[in-house]
């Protein structure tokens, strides 16, 4: 039965739950600004090797400059280029920040050029990852770099098997070391691409896939704790963005140890006051946690037509988050309780209530329609 929002006899009920359970304030928004300009300085600067992770980093943050983040974009399109033409190094996880990079663009990683899609590229680059496995018991590269590509085809539909992946990550502590220590970046990029796989592509898991990679994500989340230092840094300073990152995007999962995020948090920010993140590298790091972002949030961007060129703001202007919001929509007759109905739905934070409207509306029209009364009030983020 069709839903008419008339504005009389009904209960709406919103609930915004957007998820930032650990991001700087308003008040430390100084310092978040400081590494962006830093990194556009470094990133732009005559002679600078083009970086995606300096543009992933930028993307994911909530000021932007517009000019830098499409002279990035240029560089990093002409490079990709040129690296597949001339034969140069473009490994499995440099392809994959190249597409995660151009994907939080919003510009098509399938597109780079008549001839160039990376997602097709890393597609390739993965397979031969996982036949030197089945071959050789490690991968072509690294697990990092294969953790990258998982996290990058899960987000941007490429082809791979999301059963193959509960195999190929596994609680093994020889795939998460590094020198014989245990290593955290690699443990935290696995956590992602595991909570992907099991979020996007959940309905491929059989239920004994579904628990084996659950069962990872709770060890890798004990594993990453357990480098977790008095003062809230985990593994060391660098690798402490990836981990918030892994540890944000789990918050659903239990586990035995406790993270105190505000404590990392204010440990960077005093590192960061100390010049600690001052490389345009270590920057991209770290940047996207203290936005409360992951690198799991360029799936959800959202790029209207000309958002390359449109809503992109200089660092000197307020915040605006570019990111969508998760919403629950619900629609219940108040008067008779006929009926209670729900959607859930993702808009661009900043959305005023009728887009939220015409959301439901255009997602599942044989329940949710409305009679357009005027503008609303902004949703937050």
């Amino acid at each position: 039965m069709m839903r008419s929002l008339v504005g009389f006899g009904f209960l709406l009920l919103l609930q915004v739950q957007c998820c930032l359970p650990c991001a700087v304030s308003r008040d430390q928004r100084s310092q978040v600004d400081r590494l962006l300009h830093e990194m556009i300085q470094a990133a732009t600067a005559p002679g600078a090797l083009p970086n995606p992770s300096v543009l992933l980093a930028l993307r994911l943050s909530r000021n932007h400059n517009q000019s830098a983040e499409q002279t990035l974009l240029r560089k990093l399109r002409q490079d990709a280029i040129d690296r597949v033409k001339n034969g140069r190094d473009f490994s499995s996880g440099l392809v994959a920040l190249y597409a995660l990079a151009f994907r939080a663009s919003c510009s098509d990683p399938r597109k780079v050029s008549a001839n160039l899609d990376l997602v097709n590229l890393l597609e390739k680059k993965y397979k031969k990852e996982v036949e030197n496995i089945d071959k050789n018991k490690y991968p072509l590269t690294t697990y990092y770099q294969l953790s990258l590509c998982i996290l990058t085809l899960c987000q941007l539909h490429g082809d791979f098997s999301a059963a193959e992946v509960a195999k190929l990550l596994t609680r093994d502590e020889k795939i998460y070391s590094l020198g014989g220590q245990f290593n955290v970046d690699t443990a935290a990029v696995a956590t992602l691409a595991l909570v992907c796989v099991q979020t996007v592509d959940k309905a491929e898991l059989s239920p004994e896939d579904n628990q084996t990679i659950a069962s990872t994500v709770e060890w890798l989340l004990k594993k990453i704790l357990e480098e977790k230092r008095v003062d809230g840094i985990i593994g060391n300073i660098y690798s402490t963005g990836l981990a918030m990152q892994a540890l944000t995007v789990s918050r659903n999962y239990s586990t035995s140890a406790s993270w105190n995020c505000s404590q990392t948090l204010d440990t960077v920010l005093s590192e960061v006051e100390k010049g600690s993140f001052d490389n345009p590298m270590a920057a991209a790091q770290i940047v996207p946690s203290l936005e409360g972002r992951t690198y799991l949030d360029v799936k959800r961007m959202y790029c209207s037509k000309g958002e390359a060129e449109n809503p992109i703001l200089s660092a000197t202007q307020s915040p605006i988050h570019h990111s969508p919001i998760d919403v629950t929509y619900t629609v219940v007759d108040g008067v008779n309780s006929s009926f209670s109905d729900s959607i859930k739905l993702s808009v661009p934070s900043g959305s005023v209530f009728i887009k939220v409207m015409e959301a439901a509306q255009n997602k599942d029209n044989g329940k949710f329609r409305y009679l357009h009364r005027g503008q609303g009030q902004p949703l937050s983020g």
